[in-house]
């Protein structure tokens, strides 16, 4: 067995799912029980149409409703939002969103930053966050992308990210961790790390050319799944995100995996089951 294959194996898997009395499901690791973050199921919102109903992404599309209804409004995600909040138990105006673009740009946040792309301007184009001030939180969209989820208990800092198929070809998840070296001074050894719900090994359909681009930059795992489509494969990138762990100096067993399929669970969103047409989940992090 592979030193990759042996360090997988120790890796913890873990979910718990809860939902209020209004319908709000929050996803969330067993692991990290003393940090507040979650991810949002679709339940619970004013959304409505291809949306509903908690649909908390700012730039989805969808066909005009059949039944002469507007489309989504932004008036909706924000109210969306604070109903999101309450349920978490964090202050609305505290939050802090990324900027995503599907790269590896990370950026420090700071009591400042809050209500940016909220209420404020949104933040430079990033797909990562990273801070260790208690009054922020941490703000990422996702459909079928995976959220990274960091916490190093001894610095006290955390980050959260948007990790969609690009970005964890480009390593995301070794530039977060990075970043908390870089700003706060924690050590990989002590950073625990999570991977919420996002589109599973079996699901991720890909073409041949960016198959190889993932063989090509993570040699010696296995990663590719056979499909019955002609030329299709399938990708593993929950094996990606553990290879960029492991190579960013994280310990298996300080990471959990909440092996959640966006396409396979009816109670989240999902892009590519949905072709498009659907909303978008949120995850939170803060201290």
């Amino acid at each position: 067995m592979s030193g990759f294959e042996q360090n997988y194996a120790r890796v913890r898997l873990g979910v718990t799912y809860t939902e209020n009395q209004a319908g709000v499901g929050v996803y969330r690791l067993p692991f990290f029980s003393d940090v507040s973050h979650g991810f949002s199921a679709r339940g619970g919102g004013v959304s409505r149409h291809c949306f509903s109903s908690l649909n908390l992404s700012f730039s989805r599309a969808c066909p005009e409703p059949t039944d002469g209804s507007a489309p989504e409004l932004r008036e909706n995600v924000l109210e969306n939002y604070r109903i999101f909040s309450k349920a978490c138990d964090f202050d609305f105006d505290s939050m802090v969103s990324d900027n995503y673009t599907h790269g590896t740009t990370v950026l420090p946040v700071t009591a400042n930053d809050r209500g940016r792309g909220f209420a404020r301007e949104y933040l430079p184009a990033c797909d990562g966050l990273v801070t260790n001030d208690p009054v922020v939180t941490l703000i990422t969209g996702h459909a079928d992308c995976m959220a990274f989820f960091f916490y190093d208990p001894v610095t006290r800092c955390i980050g959260l990210c948007h990790a969609g198929w690009r970005g964890a070809l480009a390593r995301i998840g070794e530039n977060m961790v990075t970043q908390m070296v870089a700003h706060y001074g924690a050590e990989p050894k002590n950073i625990l790390a999570g991977v919420g719900p996002s589109i599973c090994p079996s699901c991720f359909e890909v073409g041949e050319d960016v198959a190889q681009m993932f063989e090509d930059a993570f040699p010696g795992i296995a990663l590719r799944g056979a499909h019955s489509n002609p030329g299709k494969c399938t990708i593993d990138l929950w094996r990606v995100a553990a290879a960029q762990f492991f190579a960013a100096g994280l310990l298996p067993e300080n990471i959990q995996f909440m092996r959640v399929c966006t396409m396979e669970d009816a109670r989240l969103y999902s892009y590519r089951r949905d072709k498009g047409n659907t909303g978008g989940m949120a995850a939170y992090m803060r201290l």
